[in-house]
């Protein structure tokens, strides 16, 4: 069937969606979500043999009021326009109800429990990457892994297949780079891990993503201080001048397929182990890294709530990264509170910088966190014996090398390299709040600091945020400020402090936790 082209200008925030008018469906044999097939026409109209096709969710206009499209076109949403790339002056084409792919059966596989051999996961991960399954078919295969796990094996043949789904970089030389498994408010550290590291010699392109569920990811923050989208071409010229920089990883076309599969994981809330351990490792491997610190925050709130739960995914993280090529170390950290007293883009690149231009000037849970992950790529890289690396960090900080290592990765990206904590403006409206009694705090709720800085508008507000001024164990007296709320919205501002008045995130008392 051909239709004629219409860009509905929407955007459906993930997948790939059309709209037909429902005559034209019913005379397709297209119902509501069933996936249809997009094709390009040759010179003669008639559908082009070279081309592949795209594959859509059918959504049906109905109705004699309908206005959305008319008979004989096709309305596509903007993902659709982007992937399908429609030549100029191209206004029609060719329209095919799509059957279910090989890979579906395998996905049932999984569901009944089945060990997927190398070539099934093959096929499920191309077809994720050319959006030949369905969102709700990928879903599926989330959910069983989620619930059937999967074995070693088979989490290998993940990750090399999401690796190989998009384009790997080759550097020529030893990547080196660190992660986070997350959940800890404030972790702005890769903001000053990479400067230690380049200071030091090492190559380290750190790619990052936006925030997906947190206040501030660590893009968001360095993009305050300078851009971080940049094209192929544009990266490499960067490192081939720097040798480290920081960059949004969503603007280079790495691991389609994980990308695929996080934007059906977001809506179910769901991190299957096996997959959240083949999507760091095949971004990774997309970047040539070969030597990489995991940073495994445990407590509660985050993805393993004990010490034990962190070690398990710690060991089969390393064999499994061994098994595809790159060497890992795996620190368990604390994630009983904040990193530092900042949350929220800007406060976090103040942070972030007063650290890097005075190391006494930070504070001490950012300094130790930074100098103890750069320490052990330090280590990793032969700059210092095993158990110095934490040494040779702190010096590069108080040296100054590490500032002015900084500069370097800002001017190159096109930011100011003399900015100062003070020049970067965070939200007009503020709120410090005050203890209500005398006391210590005995404990800080990450979950409720996560939410009150959302509602303050972060991440896309990067002026908004929070400061954690006492942190656990510290003595407050009654009216002292201990919180504070940043945004660029009064509105926001006013919701922000009635969550808080309603969840307060620090917990003050003395040191009896009940009398019997």
């Amino acid at each position: 069937m051909k239709l004629k082209v219409k860009d509905l200008g929407l955007l459906s925030g993930s997948i790939s969606v059309v709209v037909m008018h429902d005559d034209d469906a019913f005379a397709l044999g297209a119902n509501p979500g069933d996936r249809v097939k997009l094709f390009h026409l040759d010179e003669s109209s008639e559908e082009d043999e070279n081309d592949e096709g795209i594959v859509a969710s059918v959504d049906l206009a109905t109705g004699m009021r309908n206005k959305i499209v008319h008979q004989g076109e096709i309305g596509l949403y903007g993902e659709v326009v982007q992937m399908f790339k429609l030549a100029e002056g191209e206004t029609e084409i060719s329209v095919q109800l799509g059957t279910k792919p090989i890979s579906y059966d395998y996905i049932m596989n999984k569901i009944r429990g089945k060990a997927l051999a190398t070539r099934e996961i093959n096929e499920i991960i191309t077809d994720c990457a050319k959006g030949t399954l369905l969102p709700v078919e990928m879903a599926a295969f989330v959910v069983a892994l989620e619930i059937n796990g999967a074995t070693d094996d088979e989490v290998v043949d993940l990750t090399n297949a999401m690796t190989n789904s998009g384009e790997v970089f080759d550097f020529g030389e030893t990547v080196y780079d660190k992660h986070s498994t997350g959940g800890v408010p404030g972790n702005k550290v890769s903001e000053v891990i990479v400067p230690i590291c380049k200071a030091a010699g090492l190559f380290i392109p750190k790619t990052s993503t936006r925030a997906i569920t947190s206040p501030s990811g660590t893009a968001d923050v360095f993009e305050v201080l300078a851009p971080v989208s940049f094209s192929k071409e544009q990266i490499v010229d960067i490192l081939k001048q720097e040798r480290a920089g920081i960059f949004w990883g969503g603007a280079i076309d790495t691991a389609p397929a994980d990308n695929a599969l996080i934007n059906v994981e977001k809506p179910l809330n769901l991190d299957p182990y096996p997959l959240m351990i083949a999507s760091i490792l095949c971004k990774k491997k997309s970047l040539g890294v070969s030597k990489l610190v995991l940073d495994v925050p445990c407590g509660k709130g985050t993805k393993f709530q004990t010490v034990d739960d962190g070690k398990k995914y710690a060991y089969r993280f390393k064999e499994i990264a061994k098994r595809v090529g790159i060497d890992a170390i795996c620190l368990l950290t604390s994630a009983s509170q904040p990193i530092g007293h900042a949350v929220g883009p800007a406060l976090e690149a103040r942070e972030a910088l007063s650290l890097l231009i005075d190391i006494n000037n930070g504070p001490s849970s950012l300094m130790n966190k930074v100098t103890e992950l750069a320490g052990v790529l330090l280590e990793m890289a032969g700059k210092a014996p095993e158990g110095k690396g934490k040494d040779l960090a702190v010096k590069l900080l108080q040296s100054g090398e590490a500032y002015e290592a900084f500069k370097r990765i800002v001017a190159a990206q096109g930011g100011n390299p003399d900015i100062r904590p003070e020049d970067i403006e965070v939200g007009p409206y503020v709120a410090d709040l005050p203890a209500s009694m005398e006391g210590h705090i005995t404990a800080v709720e990450n979950s409720s600091i996560n939410r009150i800085a959302k509602i303050a508008g972060c991440p896309a507000a990067k002026k908004a945020g929070v400061v954690i001024h006492f942190k656990i164990g510290e003595l407050v007296k009654e009216g002292e400020t201990i919180f504070s709320i940043y945004s660029d919205n009064k509105k926001r501002l006013e919701e922000a402090v009635a969550f808080y008045n309603q969840n307060p995130p620090q917990k003050i008392g003395g040191m009896t936790l009940e009398r019997i």
